[in-house]
């Protein structure tokens, strides 16, 4: 496992998309969703549709306009998010995209993650009208960015602007007191340091959060790697159960990274694809089945022609010995003495 790590806010940004959902009176079936790596804050907003226009426009209106553009800007490979409006509007800001592999959520774990917190969340809150979510979504941000992150110790809001968040429960039991003459240039100077403090703690937590997934994802990973020209099934989701979800064999072309591999279908070798090794296992034919399931038994099993070590030996079962019945007198139990048929 290679994990996506960020050392200050923005750097990486997760996109993804949740839905569809109920539709709602305003039309949204749909939801954007725009993770900071880093700091765990995070974004939603609804859509109507998830077309490539949509998402461009969502994205520079209502996040880049109010955050900045990010480093790095990672989603799947949906048309919504690799289409040449998306490309142009990175292009325009500078942004790196990057991908996850086909049929590998794990590639965006973060925003995978928002997903179904945010789907509980909804759920409990529109319990009575679900075709309200959208309606409801903003308050679920609310309370998502104002609590504490296990990764990071600490509340995305404080994460990102170094201050929490103004909550109602705040204002009903009365806010800290600020000190009115404090200046501009001493409120940046008190903010940056414990912005620094507040990053520097997160740092060693997310680090220490990584190498605890990272141990426990390497403990379920198929061991072993693949090289180049090696053969492999790969795992083909489908839409029955009856359905095959092994395909292949499958040639490895090219090596992109500990876990992302290039390969090329034998029959069709046209094409391309990159696919993460959590798809792959190594390819082996029903001969090379049948004879590993032949081995464990040694050539002379079952012929009679035995090497001389291993001769069967005579009267290996011992005397017989005659069985006879048991002479032991049968009382009944204690408790039974004082009954009377």
């Amino acid at each position: 496992m290679q994990p996506m790590t960020a050392g200050y806010p923005l750097q990486r940004v997760g996109m993804d998309i949740l839905g569809p959902l109920e539709k709602t009176p305003s039309g949204n079936r749909y939801v954007l969703v725009l993770t900071d790596y880093f700091t765990k804050w995070t974004a939603a907003f609804p859509l109507t549709n998830m077309e490539a226009d949509t998402v461009a426009k969502v994205l520079m209106e209502k996040y880049i306009a109010y955050f900045g553009a990010p480093d790095c800007l990672h989603s799947d490979q949906g048309r919504s998010f690799e289409a040449r409006v998306v490309r142009e509007l990175c292009r325009l800001f500078d942004i790196k995209k990057t991908r996850s592999s086909p049929y590998h959520p794990q590639g965006n774990g973060q925003a995978e993650r928002f997903n179904r917190t945010l789907l509980d969340m909804l759920s409990i809150m529109c319990e009575e009208n679900r075709q309200q979510w959208d309606e409801m979504l903003s308050f679920v941000m609310l309370a998502y960015n104002s609590s504490v992150n296990e990764s990071t110790g600490v509340t995305p809001a404080m994460a990102m602007f170094g201050r929490e968040l103004q909550l109602p429960l705040d204002i009903q039991m009365g806010s800290p007191q600020r000190n009115d003459t404090e200046t501009l240039p001493n409120y940046i100077r008190q903010t940056r340091e414990r912005i620094n403090i507040v990053h520097e703690q997160m740092r060693r937590q997310l680090n220490l959060q990584q190498r605890r997934q990272k141990s426990l994802y390497d403990r379920k990973a198929t061991q072993g790697t693949f090289r180049v020209k090696d053969l492999v099934w790969l795992a083909i989701p489908r839409g029955g159960k009856l359905h095959p979800c092994w395909e292949g064999p499958y040639e490895i072309v090219q090596t992109l990274g500990p876990h992302t591999y290039r390969v090329r279908h034998q029959e069709r070798r046209r094409r391309t694809m990159v696919v993460h090794s959590d798809r792959l296992k190594k390819y082996v034919t029903q001969e090379d089945a049948d004879e590993t399931r032949r081995r464990p038994f040694p050539l002379w099993y079952g012929s009679g022609n035995y090497p001389k070590e291993q001769q069967p030996k005579e009267n290996v079962t011992g005397p017989s010995v005659e069985v006879r019945r048991s002479m032991r007198t049968r009382r009944p139990p204690g408790y039974l003495r004082d009954y009377v048929p």
